[in-house]
């Protein structure tokens, strides 16, 4: 009598595990299905941000032929150094540019270098003073629109301080031109 109901118990704890097993996947499934018909054509879509900066004149500056000068426009071509270089959102994102001018070396004297930069318009955003080495920042938090382009113009030049400045003539300066980008938040 005790294997009988021993035998019943389990059969009985067997049923009940199937029919769990059972409860189980339907629930899953139904789950499933729910999930799936909630979700729109095209629900998950990924947005991403790409740049391309276009250096027209090089991103690299190298001894270049400088002549004391007092001031400078967005027109001046002559006796300065001039870059001109582009930045395009080709993402779907839109972003905040920064323009960096890394200087390895500058042998000239101390603020004897001024710098400008200015929009594609000819619109000046910041000027100052070449440093001797390390990193200044030219202009930042420019807001560049996804699928839009940017045109920069970077001059350097000598400034001419009224007196002799012969000495600088064999001055070497060497740096580059660096553009990030972050990413527009919401």
């Amino acid at each position: 009598m005790m294997e009988v109901s021993q035998q019943k118990k389990k059969i009985f704890y067997v049923i009940v595990l199937i029919l769990t097993l059972i409860c189980l996947l339907v629930s899953a499934t139904i789950a499933y299905f729910h999930l799936v018909a909630s979700q729109k054509e095209n629900g998950t879509v990924l947005y991403t941000g790409t740049l391309d900066i276009n250096y027209i004149d090089g991103v690299y500056i190298k001894d270049p032929l400088l002549y004391p000068m007092k001031t400078v426009n967005y027109n001046t071509y002559n006796d300065v150094y001039r870059n001109t270089f582009s930045v395009e959102s080709k993402g779907t994102l839109d972003q905040n540019i920064k323009i960096d001018l890394i200087v390895a070396r500058n042998d000239f004297e101390v603020n004897a270098l001024k710098y400008v930069i200015f929009n594609e318009n000819g619109n000046e955003l910041s000027t100052g003073f070449v440093p001797k080495n390390g990193k200044v920042t030219l202009t930042e938090n420019m807001y560049l629109a996804s699928n839009d382009i940017a045109k920069y113009t970077l001059i350097i030049w000598l400034d001419d301080t009224d007196y002799n400045q012969n000495f600088e003539t064999e001055s070497i300066i060497n740096g580059s031109i660096s553009v990030h980008a972050v990413q527009v938040k919401y």
